[in-house]
């Protein structure tokens, strides 16, 4: 499977060096910078010497590796890291179930209906016998779902968090309920915005995605996970979520591959026969005492295990993407910068140059003159 890598929203963070008097990048293998230093002495006519001294550093950031990402055998993927500005997917980008993924869109929709803040409950509702018999039904056909009691309270706070962590079918149908929309009119809000948000090729027919009509990209489900999350941080201890205290269910588990472990902060998970295994993974890795944060999408994992195995796929994708990450150091404070390959990432070559030039004039009125220039390149 190949992939393709390039930049997305601007500039990347740490590769924008202007204003850099001197920069060395740390990186395993990365040459040392080069300095030169020239001195030129002059005699004036007053027989007093002047010694000019001109200092110039350059540092390259070479194309020191080719940016190896370990893409799925099968399915499709996707993967970025925002605060770099980077983004990779695989090609070919297959439009195909997305199972539960289903189910961002679904909180995207239900919280500009319903905005909540973090720590609020939002509105509340109780379970009717309708609702009960909408849970019997979704476990008699084999779907992730919470147990709910008649009379039952629950709140949006809380169908979020039993839709994010044990991925229920049933919590997500109660939060259209919640907006007090027709199912469809909701549906139709979730294909309206999948067009403004530019996931072009995104459809869905109902909020679970139980529906293998429920259809996407990997690298649309991408855009619209970094969007979710941009704007909406009520979601961000939620999504973190090992494990949920609801009233009837009681504890229930989450089904996000590694979250918790290796780094994985989670997200959303989801599997049906048509789609396979699918997962969304934010992932949080530390470099040289810097964190970046990546995000990786897999989709389409039909296997014995396709759950563990969309996992799997996620968590060595982001692995994947650490080699290329370094450490720019410079005298304004180290950053995290891209060091994949400049034939992938950087398309012209980017040479900032400083020159500071001091004057300082000696009895009897000869002058001094020392100048430093300091050049940095970001080769192609």
């Amino acid at each position: 499977m190949r992939g393709r890598l390039r930049r997305r929203w601007g500039r990347a963070t740490g590769l924008g060096l202007t204003g850099v008097l001197a920069a060395s990048l740390y990186v395993l293998g990365a040459p040392s910078p080069a300095t030169s230093s020239t001195t030129t002495t002059t005699t004036v006519p007053t027989g007093t010497t002047t010694t000019t001294t001109i200092v110039t550093t350059t540092t390259t950031i070479p194309p020191s590796h080719v940016t190896h990402l370990r893409w799925p055998s099968e399915g499709s993927a996707a993967v970025a890291i925002p605060q770099l500005s980077v983004e990779a997917a695989s090609t070919p980008q297959t439009v195909q179930p997305i199972a539960s993924l289903t189910k961002l869109m679904t909180t995207w929709v239900a919280l500009h209906l319903m905005p909540l803040t973090p720590g609020a409950s939002g509105p509340c509702e109780e379970m009717t016998r309708a609702d009960v018999r909408l849970y019997d039904r979704d476990v008699a056909t084999g779907q992730s779902s919470v147990a709910v009691a008649q009379g039952e309270r629950l709140c949006e706070s809380q169908l979020l968090r039993g839709l994010f962590v044990h991925s229920a079918g049933n919590y997500a149908i109660y939060l259209v309920h919640l907006s007090g929309l027709p199912l469809g009119r909701f549906v139709g809000l979730m294909n309206r915005d999948a067009r403004a948000l530019g996931l072009t090729h995104t459809h869905y027919v109902e909020p679970t995605g139980i529906d293998p009509r429920d259809r996407s990209t990997a690298e649309d489900q991408l855009n619209l996970v970094l969007t979710l999350l941009a704007n909406e941080p009520v979601l961000s201890p939620i999504i973190a979520l090992t494990h949920v205290d609801l009233p009837v269910a009681g504890n229930v588990g989450s089904y996000t591959p590694y979250i918790g472990d290796y780094g994985v902060i989670g997200v959303k998970s989801g599997f049906t026969g048509p789609a396979g295994g699918c997962d969304v993974m934010l992932r949080r890795v530390e470099v040289k005492g810097h964190i970046v944060y990546t995000y990786a999408v897999v989709l389409g994992q039909h296997t014995s295990d396709p759950l563990g195995s969309a996992g799997n796929a996620a968590l060595a994708l982001s692995r994947s993407l650490v080699p290329s990450v370094g450490v720019l150091d410079a005298p304004d404070g180290a950053s995290v910068t891209w060091i994949g390959s400049p034939a992938d990432v950087v398309t012209t070559t980017t040479t900032t140059t400083t020159t500071s030039t001091t004057t300082t004039t000696v009895p009897p009125g000869t002058t001094t003159t020392s100048t430093s220039s300091t050049t940095t390149t970001l080769a192609p």
